[in-house]
């Protein structure tokens, strides 16, 4: 083997040259160096300073938000095993080191938009579960009001009604849902119609969504005789045996056939997810999606006009190697780039973040 020539050294040396936060592309050289112009936690240690989403900066005054990152810490409706209050504290703690730019689309939301973690939702009686679904509902009706768009991470599905009631503006919104669960079961469960079993029934009856402009995909289990007024009030389910067969490429292209160009909420549930690939959920269902074949689905959404978008079903104590909240830290961080260039197509400005 020939050793190297002198030439090919002193090339090697004149590449190594340079600073840690230097690249091949200089608004992401700018951008890094204004996060560190701002003290802003760049390649932080992850177990040093605050936790927040994304390393974004902590706000409670909302006329300085523009994208909303919300924890919300509800389990009082969880059917099977308990823990999903902790899933926002677990994925707060990997987004650190998820971000804070894209590694294909080289998006950067926190240029695009003033982003901020606005904390969890506290509630009152966090037990009962009809108070938690009203104080909710109200946080993003004021989201709604001063024109924010939400990413939320729960906590348990029952969550996505009342944010979805709270978006509601006079008419239903497109739904794309991820889930071995389609979640619109009739009646009482445990007692209350306010459960994780007709989470998107109850936003329907509502009027939130719009039936006619939902998807759902994913679905499977011993559950799944339960779904049938999803498909009689006209939703589209995609149970996971078809969605083997359509692949990706066909997805998207039911996803984009049945959302068409009006706005849309994505709620991904973590048992969607194969339980080999994110155990940590409540009900890990078999046979599931890959990461790959989720990340995938996210990324071709883009250019749709989604308007809020949830992870929900974390459950932290299940995985306590951290693997499921990495997975949904990740996956998070694709879906605030979507929203993020999403918010500025539908209004036409940006605003920076800003860390001071």
């Amino acid at each position: 083997m020939a050793a190297f020539s002198e030439e090919k050294r002193a090339r090697l040396r004149a590449l190594a040259e340079g600073e840690f936060l230097q690249s091949s592309d200089p608004a992401i050289d700018a951008f890094l160096q204004r996060m560190e112009a701002e003290n802003a936690p760049v390649f932080s240690d992850v177990y040093a300073g605050d936790m927040t989403f994304f390393n974004a900066p902590r706000k409670n005054d909302l006329d300085q938000v523009d994208l909303a990152l919300v924890g919300i810490p509800f389990e009082a409706s969880a059917p099977v095993r308990a823990g999903t209050r902790l899933g926002p504290r677990s994925f707060r703690e990997w987004s650190k080191v998820r971000g804070p730019v894209h590694d294909v689309w080289k998006t950067i939301p926190f240029e695009l938009l003033s982003v901020a973690d606005i904390g969890d939702i506290s509630f009152e009686s966090p037990h009962d579960v009809a108070s938690c679904v009203q104080t909710i509902q109200e946080t993003f009706s004021g989201f709604r009001r001063k024109g924010i768009t939400p990413f939320s991470v729960g906590g348990v599905h029952t969550m996505s009604h009342p944010i979805l009631t709270g978006l509601a503006s006079g008419e239903g919104v497109g739904l794309v849902q991820i889930d071995a669960h389609a979640d619109t079961a009739r009646g009482s469960f445990q007692g209350d119609r306010l459960n994780d079993c007709r989470v998107f029934l109850n936003a329907m009856l509502d009027e939130a969504i719009d039936p006619e402009r939902t998807i759902q995909i994913g679905m499977r289990g011993s559950l799944s005789p339960y779904w049938d007024f999803s498909k009689e009030a006209g939703a589209r389910i995609i149970p996971m045996h078809e969605c083997y067969d359509l692949g990706v490429s066909g997805l998207l292209d039911e996803i984009r056939s049945v959302i068409g160009d009006g706005p849309f909420y994505f709620s991904l549930d973590t048992d969607g997810i194969d339980a080999t690939y994110l155990p940590g959920t409540q009900l890990p269902e078999p046979f599931g999606f890959t990461t790959r074949e989720v990340v995938q689905i996210i990324r071709g959404m883009r250019g749709m006009d989604i308007v809020g978008a949830d992870i929900v079903e974390l459950c932290p104590p299940y995985d306590p190697n951290g693997i499921s909240a990495n997975i949904a830290a990740a996956l998070g961080f694709e879906m605030v780039c979507l929203l993020a260039e999403a918010h500025v197509a539908r209004n036409g400005q940006t605003r920076k973040t800003h860390w001071r």
